[in-house]
């Protein structure tokens, strides 16, 4: 009796052990629906891409506390490009192989160009929350962008610098190692030309560099309102730095490249004035966007367009995974989610109601702002147009 007593207490303890074994267990990579993120995470310009994830990342943390999708939690897998077209292959083909249902891509243009048809080739959806270049998404099925464009951007922002400024001289500075400056110069000097104002002088610069006091010397004692750089902001701090130096005078204006949260922790005041176009204000006057600027700051995330742009990428994946009932990321499932992609329309985001044209570029209006200091010395930005 003490034997049979003995070996059923032995009996439940084994089973008890084994039931806690049972729920302790780590949950596997299917057990979760994974969602890539791929972008510049250190280098020259890994804000780009540490902002483009957090944006994810909020969105992911506020999908799987509210449940998740179809059931299923989802899980951000992160690779580091370093923003150039070789790791972002590299990069991209890690996450083919990783078994992502879709990807945040590059927000950068070029590095966005390099890895897009890999993703396309597999069949696995690929959204950029900032590449703006043309050309990006023509072609592939499976390519998107919830960005601006810059072929709308650029005009907007020429003519509204001609028509409401009435600004009339203009001068041009190309980085001449990045194809996607070379495009966008493009852009503007196309628009300012088709307006029949004066481009006073065009400039040249190359890669990234620490001092171009020969590169502006053809601006210097010219009659210029404004000097469009068409780059991102670390370059266009050295340009700042070395029109103050030389007393050139003009606003910068350029794309999202040259915002307010990279450029003024590298020039400060200089960068008062700056004028850009982007696909979100963090001060426009809306609820959504109030809302957003609390939960991002919450998460010490900056409230920019990359990564509302990020959040709003995210949260349409996942409103399609959900509509179309997503529970894996077979080929099948990918196709879905393709499908429901193409067909998004008037989505309200944070930064704006968006569609995807026929070739899946974004179709929204842009934000113009401009750059100014606050009573309390901070920076910002207002959005004037």
């Amino acid at each position: 009796m003490v034997n049979l007593k003995y070996l059923m207490a032995l009996l439940l303890c084994s089973l008890f052990f084994m039931i806690s074994c049972s729920n302790n267990k780590k949950p596997k990579e299917e057990d979760f629906l994974l969602i890539g993120v791929q972008g510049p995470l250190t280098g020259s310009i890994e804000f780009y891409g540490t902002q483009s994830l957090g944006g994810v990342e909020l969105a992911v943390k506020e999908v799987n506390s509210a449940g998740g999708i179809n059931n299923k939690q989802v899980k951000v897998v992160a690779l580091d490009s370093k923003g150039n077209a070789k790791e972002s292959l590299i990069t991209a083909n890690s996450l083919i192989t990783s078994g992502v249902c879709a990807v945040v891509g590059e927000p950068t243009s070029g590095a966005f160009l390099a890895s897009r048809s890999a993703f396309d080739r597999h069949m696995i959806p690929v959204i950029s929350p900032g590449a703006t270049a043309e050309g990006v998404t023509e072609g592939r099925d499976y390519v998107f962008r919830t960005t601006l464009q810059d072929s709308i951007g650029a005009p907007y922002l020429v003519d509204y610098l001609i028509d409401k400024k009435e600004f009339s001289n203009y001068a041009i500075i190309i980085n001449t190692a990045d194809s996607y400056s070379v495009s966008l110069g493009n852009l503007f000097r196309n628009q300012l030309i088709k307006r029949g104002v004066s481009v006073v002088v065009e400039a040249k610069i190359f890669g990234e560099p620490t001092d171009v006091s020969n590169e502006l010397k053809s601006l210097r004692g010219k009659a210029i309102d404004v000097v469009i750089y068409s780059g991102f902001h670390p370059e266009g701090a050295v340009i700042l730095k070395e029109m103050d130096r030389q007393g050139i005078k003009g606003i910068l204006v350029g794309a999202d490249g040259l915002q307010q949260a990279g450029l003024t922790p590298l020039v400060g005041d200089l960068a008062i004035g700056t004028t850009y176009y982007a696909g979100f204000s963090p001060n426009a006057d809306n609820d959504l966007v109030r809302g957003f600027n609390m939960r991002a700051s919450a998460d010490d995330l900056i409230s920019d367009d990359l990564s509302a742009q990020a959040y709003d990428t995210a949260n349409i994946i996942f409103s399609v995974m959900k509509t179309t009932g997503i529970t894996d990321c077979s080929v099948e499932s990918r196709k879905k989610i393709k499908t429901g992609l193409s067909k998004v329309k008037n989505y309200q985001g944070i930064a704006g109601v968006l569609s995807f044209d026929r070739d899946g570029n974004a179709v929204k209006a842009p934000f113009i702002s401009e750059i100014y200091k606050k009573d309390d010395d901070s920076y910002s930005t207002i959005v004037i147009e």
